[in-house]
């Protein structure tokens, strides 16, 4: 797969089967990039806005934000909530109810609590606790298991060890 800079669409789209992508965001040159986009690809693509992750399967946080992008409220108890965005501790792109209501995934406990603002946060208003974080490596290995009573959220920010691994994973597969 070609290196795009919405190349997330391209990857998704892979690994799931969409009627549809709605695109959001405040600049809509970008947005209008993104549904391009998405539609060289195939697949049904339009503009929305925030309001509309109530009737998301997946939803799919991709920003620099300070604060959260929509209503956490909104988001469907089925839905699966990506958030690979802002990564400091003052930033974040969910909101402490969602947070607090979701089964969160991230790439690792002690570096969500340095660098994931959206954990950082939700955990210091007591929406959420440290210890119910899930770490990532244990949802692949099947220890803990998806639970598809409420959100899913995956909080990622961008661990290099994990690239490095994974590329050289892709470049030998027998290592």
């Amino acid at each position: 797969m070609p290196e795009h800079p919405l190349a997330h669409i391209a990857a998704f789209a892979e690994i799931r089967s969409f009627t549809e992508v709605v695109v959001c965001g405040r600049t809509p040159r970008k947005v209008d990039a993104a549904v391009d986009y998405a539609r060289t690809l195939s697949l049904a693509a339009r503009s929305g806005d925030a309001s509309e992750v109530r009737d998301a399967d997946v939803v799919v946080c991709t920003t620099s934000a300070a604060e959260p992008l929509f209503d956490g409220a909104l988001v469907p108890d089925t839905a699966c909530v990506v958030a690979m965005g802002s990564h400091q501790p003052q930033f974040r792109e969910l909101d402490s109810a969602l947070m607090g209501r979701a089964q969160v995934v991230v790439e690792d406990r002690a570096t969500a609590m340095r660098e994931a603002g959206d954990v950082i946060q939700a955990v210091a208003d007591s929406s959420l606790h440290e210890d119910s974080l899930v770490d990532l490596a244990d949802v692949v290995t099947g220890a803990v298991a998806p639970d598809e009573t409420r959100p899913r959220v995956f909080k990622c920010v961008g661990m290099s060890w994990q690239d490095l691994v994974v590329a050289v994973g892709v470049v030998d597969p027998n290592v």
